[in-house]
């Protein structure tokens, strides 16, 4: 197993010769068309930086399935009937779970709160009406990918019972998301070893978040937590051997 960091929440996870890419919000400097074959595509919601409006062309290279909230799937059978069809849609909402081969996924609750400069934001660059609620995160085959969240109790009560070996977190404390402490507290109350830091990066020109991975990776040294902290350059490749799993 691997998982391949591609930038702001946008992570491939090979899974014994399966890739799933999740928030595929794919820019320079990844040129996705050199990237692997993608046979599931996660959204964990609508927003424009999750990266839904490219799926019509993931769709024609890949001939992937898509999956996400059930009101975002509705909005996809609308807007690309042409170039995506039906079949090629699975909805999950919160605490469902659907099966992708012999890969189970798990719709975990995320709490995305968006203030009136995150407004501002979306309302410049979203270029879409693509539903940005629910919020969904994922959990499949011990990996946990948050989505946009900031803490929340849920998350824990969710994936109570579920070994969690790694978890990918948003850091960067502002537009919604979790700060490096947030972040912390969730991979400490759901067991996982080790945390890859995501939504860090300038969303936009001009738009940065409040923290940098180095901030997760100082207040994880301050806490002296067991927790093992895993930043990713853009394109970096981080394996996961059985043993690192179990």
């Amino acid at each position: 197993m691997s998982l391949a960091y591609l930038g702001h929440s946008a992570i491939r996870f090979n899974l014994q010769g399966v890739n799933v890419y999740v928030d595929p919000y794919l820019k320079d400097p990844v040129d996705w068309t050199k990237l692997p074959k993608g046979d599931l595509v996660l959204f964990s919601h609508g927003h424009f930086d999750q990266g839904v409006l490219l799926a019509p062309k993931l769709y024609e290279a890949w001939k992937c399935k898509f999956a996400g909230p059930r009101v975002l799937m509705r909005w996809m059978a609308r807007k690309f009937k042409k170039k995506i069809p039906h079949e090629a849609l699975m909805a999950i909402d919160h605490h469902e779970t659907i099966s992708f081969g012999e890969i189970k996924v798990r719709a975990v609750p995320a709490h995305h709160p968006i203030n009136r400069l995150g407004k501002t934001i979306l309302a410049l660059h979203a270029r879409s009406r693509a539903p940005g609620k629910p919020v969904n995160g994922y959990y499949f085959e011990g990996f946990y990918h948050a989505g946009d969240t900031i803490y929340t109790q849920t998350i824990r009560d969710s994936l109570k019972g579920l070994p969690v070996h790694t978890a990918c977190l948003p850091i960067g404390g502002k537009y919604g998301v979790a700060s490096p402490q947030e972040a912390l507290q969730i991979a400490e109350e759901i067991g996982a070893k080790r945390v890859v830091p995501m939504k860090y990066q300038a969303l936009v020109e001009r738009v940065p978040f409040r923290y940098q991975s180095s901030d997760l990776v100082k207040h994880a040294k301050s806490t002296g937590t067991n927790i093992e902290i895993c930043p990713l350059a853009i394109g970096e490749v981080l394996e996961i051997t059985a043993k690192a799993s179990s």
